[in-house]
């Protein structure tokens, strides 16, 4: 009895040592699989652009991954960061809130980029990365450009001179959709920041957060100069509408307002985004060059209006390490500007065209790179304070009243 006691005690521990080692190995084979499971998601992004990225990602040849588009509601939710390795996403408010339970990006991965993009110095520096740029620009009509006998803009006075000289050729000289919230705020930001430099910028993005009573924001002191505020932008707009440089309903007009103005020949300066700039039709958009925002002085550090569609990294698995790096590689962010028509942050990779490739220069030029339009730094996507406040700007300029 005792011998086939410990044969059965013998058997039974090898038959447990294998069940573990089984364990160990089941666990390890799941584990393994999960890390090379990649699960991203996607924010407020346009659906070609996400699809672009879809597009790259499944080059990588991972294990499994999942693609979903997510609500705000989705990311507020406690386990998004488990549910998600990768947010992909617009540099703004909404962003800041995500990158505030994101994990740091790898140092090395920035080195892909401009310094000006890098921004080392920054609360979050390590948080997101920048993957393509879009671009409030202007844009100048070459033949009314030849006909006063000038180049496209490069400082504030030669603007305001082009402006003047081309009353004379078109009946509203500078022209966009104001109506358009986005459009109305992208073009304020980009002023400000080109008359009262980037610190300037900073107060009134930091002074929108914080209030978005018009009365309060628009004589409030902008940058070093102490004397630089919002008022001195829309009274400009006002002065502008009165002498017939710009159509005097610009800030309610619409994107077939543009098109109409356009067929016409009647616009010399268009204020667009690059991503709206892609739908207007070739016909008409061929004889406009484009520039960044001219500036005021040479003598302030500036930035870019150029919002960012960024990376944010929730897990620490090394697969998403690997596919921010593949995404600044020269060969996928060729990829992704000519799928995206929007412009490369990488120091090497081919742009869709000259306005693509321009971003990624005057983003590099500037000392603070590229940054979020108000509307996305100061507001969250769907904001009715950001609506209210465009409502009472539109007042402002109509009546010159509150």
């Amino acid at each position: 009895m005792n011998q086939n006691l410990k044969k059965v005690i013998t058997l039974s521990a090898i038959v447990g040592f294998i069940c573990a080692c089984l364990c160990v190995l089941i666990i390890r084979f799941f584990n393994s699989a999960a890390q090379k499971q990649v699960n991203v998601a996607f924010y407020n992004i346009p659906e070609n652009q996400s699809k672009v990225l879809q597009e790259n990602i499944k080059k990588l040849e991972l294990g499994k991954v999942t693609f979903k588009d997510v609500t705000l509601q989705d990311l507020n939710k406690d386990s998004a960061v488990k549910s998600y390795d990768l947010l992909f996403t617009y540099d703004g408010l909404a962003a800041e809130n995500f990158k505030a339970r994101g994990g740091n990006i790898s140092a090395k991965l920035f080195n892909y980029l401009p310094t000006s993009l890098r921004r080392q110095n920054e609360p979050n520096d390590r948080k997101s990365i920048p993957i393509l740029l879009d671009h409030f620009e202007f844009s100048y009509h070459n033949g009314v450009a030849s006909k006063i006998g000038m180049e496209d803009p490069q400082n504030y006075s030669e603007f305001e001179e082009f402006l003047e000289k081309s009353k004379k050729y078109t009946f509203t000289p500078f022209f966009t959709n104001g109506g358009d919230d986005e459009i109305l705020l992208g073009l304020i930001s980009t002023l400000i920041e080109a008359k009262g430099g980037y610190q300037a910028y900073v107060d009134f993005v930091s002074a929108a957060k914080k209030t978005t009573t018009l009365e309060k924001l628009l004589t409030l002191q902008l940058g070093d100069s102490g004397a630089f505020t919002l008022q001195n932008i829309l009274d400009e707009f006002i002065n502008w509408q009165q002498n017939g440089i710009v159509h005097p309903n610009w800030f309610n007009a619409k994107y077939r307002d543009i098109l109409a103005f356009m067929e016409d020949g009647q616009v010399a300066v268009l204020f667009t985004k690059l991503s709206v700039h892609r739908t207007i039709p070739y016909k008409l958009i061929r004889d406009f060059s484009t520039e960044r925002a001219p500036v005021a002085s040479g003598t302030v550090d500036h930035a870019l209006i150029a919002p960012s569609l960024c990376a944010i990294k929730f897990s620490k698995k090394s697969i998403s390490y690997k596919v921010i790096q593949n995404l600044l590689t020269e060969e996928t962010q060729s990829a992704l500007s000519m799928g995206s028509q929007l412009g490369p942050v990488a120091l090497r990779g081919e742009s869709f065209d000259v306005q693509a490739d321009d971003v990624r220069f005057f983003a590099a030029s500037c000392r603070y790179g590229a940054r979020a339009d108000v509307m996305s730094a100061a507001f969250m996507p769907g904001s009715e304070s950001a609506k209210s406040l465009c409502d009472s700007i539109r007042r402002y300029l109509a009546t010159g009243r509150f």
